[in-house]
Formats: structure tokens, C-alpha cells, sequence
């Protein structure tokens, strides 16, 4: 009952929106270190889909693919500087369009990585050697999907490929089992569809679903989608899913606002410009306007070399959201999330 009543809150508005600016404002994450260990990696700006509620479909990012020494050149630079989590999911493309995807996970985990994360579509799957990417040190694989039929694919993902798709998955759960990997694989649905109306699916039924356990998970649908600061409307969206209401970030003056905790972060971009936000980008970026770069790591020794040397800028950056000089991007950002934390 508890249960029930703490999803009603959480998934139904105005009670969202009110919960989270009580958060934001009164109880920030306890601050730990924990960011730190993290990076983020971009190797493909490219995507395979035109997500109806992704801004990828405006053509703000210029396609392009991480060379594969720049890759090693991060990987190591993160071993040295203790960084052992990591996640290679692109900021507005699909992971597996590149060619040398397996080989990239395998190099972090002679890195020593103890995490290795990864959100994909899952059409490209099947291009590669599933056998070699489920023993390559990877731990989650995150599948963005909006349900086991062709019709849904092209409404929402606006993609033909759910062929491709359902051969993927087909190869990936039959290796999965074969191999008995402990790679936690989570179908996370992105739709107007209920889980019930999901599990419906003739391929779920008849094949999906014999493979469900503690490793391979169906999570509750997502309807709630954030608007990308304003460049996702309503009008974009298909009845049932709806946009994020803006939540209060802050009581400034009366209040310091507390950081957001992606700004304790670090990304890497396909193109080589290092970013302390991995989350949410508008026109500006992969322009000198983008103010959350903080340099290309082409033009510096190493990825340790580049953040020493602007630890000015990335200091400034976060004082002034502390004192209340919040970016327009962050403004209107609904995946704000509050961290005590003072910079």
C-alpha cells in the first residue's frame, strides 16, 4: 500500500512537481565523492532514431565518431587519476554505430573499471559479437526501447528498424543464457504503453519472457519526459506521455542554491571537447558558446592535464550557480538534482 501511494505521488503531477522542489530546496544528496570516480565518455554523436522526445531530430550536433587512440588516450589518463566508473552513453547518439564499440569496452576494463554502463536502442546489436561484448567487462546494458512491436518503433522512435531490433535482442538473451553472464541487461520502456499492454506483445510473450530474471529486467514504463529545457513541446509527444513540469530549483536570495551534482561531473565528447555536464545541451553546443566546455582534450597532454589547467573555470562555473547565477539551460532543466555541496 505504501508502495502505491508513493508511485501515485511520484508519477502523477501536481504532486511531482511539488515533491521535487520540497527536495531540491530542503534535502539535497549528501555529498560524497562518489562523482568523482565517474566519466563520462561520448564516442558517437550519430543516432540510428529520431526519438520523438529528444532533441537529436533538431540537428543541433555535428555527427561524428571518437577516434579510437583519443578513446585510450582517456581510458588511461582516468586509470591514473582514479577513475574506475564509467558510462558510454552518448549525450544525443547511439553507442554500438561505432565499429569498434566491443573493443572500447574491452580497453576500459583493462583499465580496471569496475562499472561500465551503456543506454543503446538496441538496433545495432546484432553487428557485432555478442559472445565478446557480454564477456567484455561490461556490467549494465540499458535498453531504450518503446515496446515489442513494429508499429510502435515508427511512431515513437521513428525508426523502420524494429526488425533489427527483435534479431538483436533475440541474439543478445540467447547468449546471455548460453554464457550465463552476469551483465545486468534492463529493458527500460520509453512510451505511451502500459507494462501490462507491453507484456501483451506477441514477442514478449513468445520469447522475451522466458528470459526475464534478476539479470534481465522489464522496468516500469517512462511517460514523463523531460522537455529539454524548452526545446520539446507537448505537441511533440503522443497521447499518454507527457512533459516534466519545471520544479523550484532554489529560494535565492533568501537561500544559496544548492549545486546540481552533474556539475561534479565529467564528459567527454565524441569530437574531444570536455564538458562538467553530461546531461542536457541546447544550440550552443559544439560551439565556443557552450559554456559547460571547458576545453578538447586534442589540445592538452592528457584529460588530467586539461582539468588541472581549468580548474579555475570549472570552480567559477559552480560558485556562480551557487550564488544563484544559473544557467538559462539549467534554469529549465527538470533533471536538476541538488547535492550539498559547497564549491
Amino acid at each position: 500500500m505504501k508502495n502505491k501511494i508513493t508511485d501515485f505521488l511520484i508519477y502523477h503531477q501536481p504532486y511531482r512537481v511539488i515533491l521535487k522542489s520540497i527536495r531540491n530546496i530542503f534535502f539535497p544528496l549528501k555529498y560524497d565523492n562518489i562523482n568523482e570516480k565517474w566519466i563520462s565518455i561520448e564516442v558517437s554523436s550519430i543516432c540510428n532514431a529520431k526519438c520523438i522526445f529528444c532533441n537529436y531530430k533538431l540537428g543541433y550536433r555535428k555527427g561524428t565518431l571518437m577516434d579510437f587512440s583519443m578513446y585510450k588516450n582517456i581510458i588511461k589518463s582516468c586509470q591514473n587519476m582514479g577513475i574506475n566508473k564509467l558510462g558510454l552513453t552518448s549525450m544525443g547518439g547511439e553507442f554500438f554505430l561505432h565499429t569498434k564499440a566491443v573493443p572500447m569496452i574491452k580497453e576500459a576494463q583493462k583499465a580496471n573499471f569496475n562499472k561500465i554502463e551503456i543506454h543503446t536502442n538496441g538496433i545495432l546489436l546484432y553487428k557485432h559479437n555478442i559472445k565478446e561484448l557480454l564477456t567484455s567487462g561490461l556490467t549494465d546494458l540499458l535498453i531504450s526501447f518503446p515496446g515489442f512491436e513494429e508499429s510502435i518503433f515508427l511512431e515513437i522512435y521513428q525508426t523502420t528498424r524494429f526488425n533489427d531490433f527483435k534479431k538483436s535482442i533475440t541474439q543478445l538473451l540467447e547468449n546471455h543464457k548460453q554464457l550465463k553472464s552476469n551483465v545486468t541487461i534492463r529493458f527500460e520502456p520509453r512510451t505511451y504503453l502500459s507494462k501490462k499492454q507491453i507484456k501483451n506483445s506477441v514477442f514478449y510473450k513468445e520469447f522475451v519472457l522466458k528470459y526475464i530474471s534478476d539479470k534481465i529486467i522489464l522496468s516500469d514504463p517512462l511517460k514523463i519526459f523531460d522537455s529539454w529545457s524548452g526545446e520539446i513541446k507537448n505537441k511533440d509527444l503522443k497521447k499518454g506521455m507527457k512533459l516534466e513540469i519545471n520544479p523550484i530549483k532554489s529560494l535565492y536570495p533568501f537561500k544559496k542554491v544548492n549545486l546540481c551534482y552533474r556539475l561534479l561531473t565529467k564528459a567527454v565528447k565524441s569530437n574531444g571537447e570536455v564538458r562538467i555536464c553530461n546531461c542536457r545541451y541546447d544550440s550552443t553546443i559544439d560551439t565556443p558558446s557552450d559554456i559547460f566546455c571547458i576545453g578538447n582534450i586534442k589540445d592538452y597532454k592528457n584529460l588530467s592535464n586539461l582539468i588541472l589547467k581549468n580548474q579555475n573555470k570549472i570552480k567559477s562555473l559552480q560558485i556562480d550557480f551557487h550564488n544563484g547565477n544559473i544557467p538559462k539551460l539549467c534554469k529549465n532543466c527538470s533533471f536538476y538534482v541538488p547535492v550539498n555541496y559547497k564549491p
